[in-house]
């Protein structure tokens, strides 16, 4: 682990290391805290363009990431990554979807539908992050790869549900705009998710001292900021800047997972060795397992005179 350390340029945080990032990840909810008590400096700024393309940018970041964590979860079969692929999902589907509430994009005026997709997507993100740091990615890890596909396609039919009912304006999305990106019940989910969130950071933070890598410090990192985000949702006032905090931070977070999953892809040339730091032990064990029988499959291949690209394409199916 040490060595892994080493190689990744990255060693575990001590606590004189660790108080700038805590420091770091502890303003915005300052800047938060002074923007709610002094509702004066909360200025407003409603400017449709910069919202539309700032939330879209953001959910295009993240369906990336979606894509890429899932495409290497089905190579190494490791249910923590989908886990964390299907969180990227639900937080880029929802918050695309409140995109779409700008007025003037799709429809004339924001829609309570849209506008409250962003929290319900963080809810359900904060789920699945906690979920990949849980008994659900250990013991229950072949149970939940088992039913992947089933996972993937229920969240993106219930996105594709919940944009049919706001665009119809039929019951319970057909309700009145809130004054406030949430209210009432979804005050209650950010309520839920905060300490899921803070569980899963914890984890990743764990993990990171354990193995180092730049990965699982982004995804902790990350995931404090989504946190962050999921208080600024429910305290904000709609075009103010406490509200346009949430935004920033939720491109902020996604923006550094990509940051570090392509620092690791560059130093590793492999997408399924960038996400190496945060996989399964079992899965870990598992490819161990196979470079060594490539190892041995390679070198009885050199003593018999046979090309080595053949062998190396078994293994890869096998």
């Amino acid at each position: 682990m040490t060595a892994s350390r080493d190689r990744a340029g990255i060693g575990p945080l001590s606590v004189g290391r660790a108080w700038p990032w805590l420091l770091g990840l502890a303003l915005p909810l300052v800047a938060l805290g002074v923007l709610v008590a002094r509702p004066e400096v909360d200025l407003v700024w409603e400017h449709h363009p910069s919202h539309f393309w700032l939330v879209l940018a953001t959910a295009a970041v993240n369906v990336v990431l979606a894509y890429l964590t899932n495409e290497a979860a089905n190579r190494r079969a490791d249910a923590r990554l989908f886990l964390v692929s299907l969180a990227f999902l639900a937080s880029a589907g929802f918050l695309g979807l409140h995109a779409l509430a700008t007025p003037g994009t799709l429809l004339p005026e924001p829609n309570a539908g849209f506008v409250v997709a962003t929290p319900v997507g963080l809810l359900l993100a904060s789920g699945s992050a906690a979920a990949s740091v849980s008994r659900a990615a250990g013991p229950g890890a072949p149970t939940v790869l088992r039913h992947a596909a089933s996972l993937r396609r229920g969240l993106v039919g219930l996105m594709i549900a919940w944009a049919i009912v706001s665009l119809a304006r039929l019951p319970p999305l057909n309700g009145p705009l809130p004054p406030q990106e949430a209210t009432g019940p979804l005050v209650a989910s950010a309520v839920v998710a905060v300490p899921l969130y803070g569980f899963a950071a914890w984890r990743y933070a764990d993990l990171f001292r354990l193995r180092g890598g730049i990965v699982a410090l982004a995804i902790a990192v990350a995931l404090v900021l989504l946190a962050e985000a999921t208080v600024a949702v429910a305290l904000s006032r709609n075009w103010h800047l406490s509200w346009w905090e949430w935004h920033l931070l939720m491109l902020v977070a996604f923006a550094a997972i990509a940051i570090g999953a392509r620092a690791e892809y560059r130093r590793t040339g492999s997408l399924t060795a960038a996400f190496g730091g945060i996989y399964l032990e079992a899965t870990l064990a598992r490819v161990s397992r196979w470079h060594g029988r490539a190892i041995g499959e390679l070198a009885g291949a050199q003593e018999r005179g046979e090309p080595a690209d053949a062998v190396l394409a078994q293994l890869r199916r096998d």
